[in-house]
């Protein structure tokens, strides 16, 4: 193939927020989300085999009624956010750039003990308390949503 030699327009798209279609559950704002085999979103939760984490709820949207792909909802693909520790870990400074998994839709730890399924979703950049009043870690997710 040649290589341009006029002015091309790829019609730029920001990838910061995407909206995606729902499988047949209720995600909440907040929550990390991922694609599940069928390409349809839901809560991450480290009991649900073949997720790929695509990021952030930012809205609560309920599809627990309808079929999958009926309801969208937007999610926020890049930047950092505060998340629960799990139950049992308690973040340190020395935590800061460790990698750490989902437990749940709003739960991480640094380690795979427990999960049935591994998955990354970002680097603690933080030390910090949700918004709850639970021990949480800022986590950056850029470069672990697909």
């Amino acid at each position: 193939m040649a290589t341009l030699t006029t002015p091309y327009e790829a019609f730029e798209k920001p990838g910061l927020v995407v909206n995606y279609k729902l499988s047949n559950v209720k995600v909440l704002k907040g929550g990390m989300v991922g694609i599940n085999s069928a390409g349809y979103i839901q809560p991450m939760a480290h009991g649900t085999s073949s997720l790929k984490f695509i990021g952030v709820c930012n809205e609560t949207i309920d599809n627990t009624t309808g079929a999958a792909g009926d309801k969208s909802a937007n999610v926020t693909k890049c930047g950092s956010f505060v998340m629960k520790a799990v139950t049992g870990y308690v973040p340190s400074i020395t935590d800061l750039g460790k990698e750490v998994y989902a437990n749940t839709d709003w739960e991480v730890q640094i380690s795979t003990s427990g999960l049935s399924n591994s998955y990354k979703v970002g680097t603690i950049v933080g030390i910090e308390t949700t918004s709850t009043g639970s021990s949480g870690v800022r986590v950056r997710v850029d470069n672990y949503s697909v």
